[in-house]
C-alpha cells in the first residue's frame, strides 16, 4: 500500500486534484491522507476548527463515492501551523509517497498559473508531487513525456518514479530531448542518455529529439503530436523546470492548463 498526502483548502481546484488522484490509481492499494492545514497566525477559533472539520468529513463523503473501496483507505486530519511545516510532519509521520495538489487553491491567484502554496511544496519538500491544474479532466495516461536535457545523472529514486508511473496504465514513456540548434551531444550527456536507456528498457518507452527557438513551443508541439496525456519532470533539471512550470497567466501555453505535471525529487 503506498502514502498518498492530499492538502486541501476546499477550493474546486482541490477538489478537482483529488478526484484525478482517486481516479489514477483506481487499481492501486493506496491510504489517502486528506488534510487541512489552518493558518498559524489566522484567528483560529473553535468555530474556524469545527466548520475546517464538516468540510473536510463532507469532502470524504463524496470521495468514497467514487474510490475504488476494496483498494482505498482514507483518513484525514486538520493542523494548525504554516503549510510547508504542516505537510513535512504527515509525511515523515505516515511515510508519504506522493503529494497530490491543484495548481491554485482558494485564493485563486490568476498572476501565476501556480499557486503560492503548490510553488512553495515543489521548491521546499522533497516528496513527489502531482499537480492537477484547474482544467484537468482524467483520462487514462496512455503517453507520458519526460523531458530531459541528459545533463542530470539519473539515480535510483528518479528511476523508480518514472517505472512506477509508467506501470501503473502501462503507459509509454515518451523522453523528450530539447535543443534550440542542432548540436552533437556532450560525452556526459551520451553517457546519461545511454544509462536512462538501458535502465528503461524493462517499460515500454520511446526516446524523441526536438530542435526549437523554444522549450514552451517544442512542449506543445509534442503534448499534441503524440498525445500526452501526462507530464513527468526532474525537479533537479532547473534548466528545463523553470521554463515548463513557472509561467504568468498572460504567457501560459494551452497544455498546460490540461495535463498534470509529475515532478520527481531525487
Amino acid at each position: 500500500m503506498i502514502n498518498i498526502l492530499l492538502p486541501t483548502d476546499f477550493s474546486d481546484n482541490s477538489w478537482n486534484a483529488m478526484v484525478y488522484g482517486i481516479n489514477f490509481f483506481n487499481t492501486t492499494e493506496v491510504h489517502f491522507h486528506i488534510s487541512h492545514i489552518l493558518d498559524e497566525d489566522g484567528a483560529n477559533d473553535e468555530s474556524t476548527r469545527n466548520s475546517a472539520l464538516y468540510k473536510l468529513q463532507a469532502f470524504l463523503t463524496r470521495l468514497r463515492k467514487i474510490a475504488n473501496t476494496k483498494l482505498h483507505k482514507f483518513s484525514f486530519s486538520i493542523q494548525e501551523t504554516s503549510f510547508v511545516c504542516g505537510l513535512r510532519k504527515i509525511i515523515e509521520d505516515v511515510n508519504v509517497n506522493l503529494i497530490i495538489m491543484g495548481t491554485l487553491g482558494a485564493s485563486l491567484d490568476q498572476q501565476s498559473l501556480v499557486g503560492k502554496n503548490t510553488t512553495a511544496v515543489i521548491s521546499r519538500i522533497k516528496c513527489p508531487i502531482l499537480v492537477v491544474p484547474e482544467e484537468a479532466t482524467y483520462k487514462k495516461p496512455q503517453n507520458i513525456a519526460f523531458p530531459t536535457d541528459f545533463y542530470v545523472t539519473y539515480k535510483a529514486r528518479i528511476l523508480r518514479g518514472l517505472k512506477f508511473v509508467s506501470n501503473c496504465h502501462q503507459s509509454k514513456l515518451k523522453v523528450l530531448y530539447y535543443a534550440k540548434k542542432s548540436e552533437e551531444l556532450t560525452t556526459s550527456q551520451k553517457s546519461n542518455r545511454d544509462f536512462l536507456k538501458e535502465q528503461l528498457s524493462d517499460i515500454h518507452h520511446g526516446f524523441y529529439y526536438s530542435i526549437n527557438d523554444s522549450l514552451e513551443d517544442a512542449m506543445q508541439l509534442f503534448v499534441k503530436s503524440k498525445d500526452v496525456q501526462l507530464i513527468m519532470m526532474m525537479g533537479k533539471n532547473l534548466n528545463y523546470f523553470d521554463q515548463l512550470l513557472f509561467y504568468p497567466v498572460s504567457k501560459a501555453p494551452k497544455y498546460f492548463k490540461k495535463i498534470p505535471f509529475f515532478v520527481l525529487h531525487e
